[in-house]
């Protein structure tokens, strides 16, 4: 099993706009939305379900999950950068940010996926000032 790298950018706690507000403002589709008080996970038969605290809109890099989190920060920049202006009201009034989630697999001959945030990205989280949210996920190759 190979160490995966998921790197979404993210607009979330807004209450006064939708999810397709956000999609028509940006000229792109989501990923993904999370829904405010839907179940967190749809397939979920719990009498309880976890239920979503608050909307999310979901931008996945363009590049797959086995791409370097260089190759997708900058395939991801490239989509945000030119459209700067339109991102920055959504940044000053919303939670906004990256959202990255690391599987790790360990005794698979890979070396541990690194992350660096250069000046390129520096320059965006100035311009935003937006988050960056890291998970790191180990497995042996067993699971």
């Amino acid at each position: 099993m190979k160490n995966r790298v998921y790197l979404n950018f993210t607009i979330s706690d807004y209450n006064d706009i939708t999810h397709e507000d956000i999609s028509q403002t940006l000229g792109m589709k989501p990923f993904k939305v999370i829904v405010k008080g839907e179940k967190r996970n749809p397939n979920s038969t719990s009498e309880n379900p976890v239920l979503s605290r608050f909307n999310r809109w979901v931008m996945a890099a363009p590049l797959d999950e086995y791409c370097t989190f260089k190759d997708q920060m900058n395939a991801t920049l490239d989509i945000i950068e030119p459209k700067i202006n339109l991102f920055k009201p959504f940044c000053e009034k919303y939670r906004c940010g990256f959202s990255c989630a690391i599987y790790l697999r360990f005794d698979n001959g890979e070396s541990t996926p690194w992350i660096y945030l250069g000046s390129r990205y520096n320059r965006l989280v100035k311009e935003l000032n937006i988050g960056f949210d890291i998970d790191l996920y180990n497995f042996s190759n067993e699971e």
